[in-house]
């Protein structure tokens, strides 16, 4: 892993983790501090002298606050699947609830046309035909793994997905399924599990599903030696009946840390990789980010997409916002408001070069070797 990589998620589970804490989630908060830590620690192992020992106050400054912090606090009521107390599951009540539709859908997100297929495949053809995927003996659901670099939109994709079809939608991250308490954490999992069974059409959505079944073998947690079982048994049976659909999606931005057996047939049956977006990809997401603000003739859009090789979409959309901001602070200073040009854009490429790193899609690539499945041909408008 290299230090930029274990930077920026440091940054991004540090964000998290704050963030929440302020909102009064605090499983959440818990968790995400303490990836934070950790990632923070892998930094400090790779760096020299005095920086080194900075790094690693401050990990073990972030560790220690997590600790501090009761998971099973009564968490702030929030939008989202969540788990209720125990008096809910004693009273019969459903432990997972599911979100409102997304309000996006598959045109929001650019390229990516062999994940979009693979969905119409998995969920909407079987259920629009029937009798024809009876026929071919086609079964609706099944597991789906969306992994790649940070920024290429695989929470965006899954939220299409949603989107797109009239599904039950179960949005849930690793905090939420684990416990302190030993056996609540596998009985989450089959709870949740059991709960989109009673939906005729639902997706289940985990995002960084290697915090929730990551290789046994390396792993020290007592817990997880229960979890990863428990989840692979669940993905194992959970293929549909004829009356019900269920597809399981994963987000990954380490694939390599996830534990092989969840790689085999049955469970995760599609492998897709959300690689950086190509040209024509690029172009639709500064068409996108670039929608409805004031915009200069000498903007080509077919030009910049081609400069930006390389760019993920979460980098392009970071261009769009600085460019924008660039041209907003020279309107509230009392001049003329101009519209966002091509020097705007041109200078905000040059000051955010791209986020990942060439040894880092190597080694999306080297994994890719081992998951014989199709590749994404273009990106999202920019997300995880």
């Amino acid at each position: 892993m290299s230090v930029r990589f274990a930077m920026e998620n440091f940054e991004r589970f540090k964000e998290r983790g704050l963030r929440s804490y302020r909102e009064g989630d605090f499983r959440e908060a818990r968790y995400s501090l303490l990836k934070a830590a950790e990632y923070l620690f892998q930094v400090a192992a790779k760096s020299e002298g005095k920086l080194k020992e900075v790094r690693k106050e401050k990990a073990s400054s972030l560790l220690k606050m997590a600790k501090k912090i009761d998971p099973e606090a009564p968490p702030k009521k929030r939008r989202g699947a969540k788990m209720t107390d125990s008096k809910d599951e004693e009273d019969g009540e459903a432990p997972f609830e599911t979100v409102e539709k997304p309000d996006v859908s598959f045109a929001d997100v650019a390229g990516l046309e062999n994940v979009k297929e693979e969905i119409r495949i998995k969920l909407i053809y079987p259920t629009l035909h029937p009798e024809k995927a009876d026929r071919y003996r086609i079964r609706k659901g099944g597991g789906l793994l969306l992994y790649g670099p940070p920024g290429t939109g695989k929470t965006l994709m899954a939220r299409a997905i949603a989107g797109e079809i009239e599904a039950a939608f179960f949005t849930v991250k690793p905090s939420e399924v684990m416990s302190k308490w030993v056996g609540e954490a596998e009985k989450n999992v089959e709870a949740l599990f059991h709960t989109a069974r009673q939906h005729p059409l639902s997706i289940i959505f985990v995002d960084e599903i290697e915090a929730l079944i990551p290789k046994r073998r390396t792993s020290q947690s007592s817990v997880m030696q229960r979890v990863v079982p428990q989840f692979l048994a669940e993905l194992e049976g959970f293929h549909s009946s004829e009356e019900n659909a269920l597809l399981f999606i994963g987000a990954t931005n380490e694939p390599w840390s996830l534990d092989p057996a969840v790689l085999r047939p049955g469970r995760f049956d599609e492998r897709v990789y959300v690689g950086l977006p190509d040209a024509e990809a690029r172009q639709k997401i500064l068409e996108i980010h670039l929608r409805g603000r004031p915009l200069s003739e000498d903007v080509n859009l077919g030009d910049l997409a081609q400069r930006m090789e390389g760019y993920s979409g979460a980098d392009i959309r970071n261009v769009c916002e600085k460019a924008a901001a660039a041209a907003f602070l020279v309107a509230v200073k009392g001049e003329e408001a101009p519209p966002i040009s091509a020097e705007y854009l041109q200078t905000a490429i040059g000051e955010s070069p791209p986020s990942v790193s060439v040894k880092d899609l190597k080694k999306f690539e080297s994994f890719g070797k081992n998951s014989p499945q199709p590749t994404g041909g273009g990106s999202s408008s920019g997300a995880n």
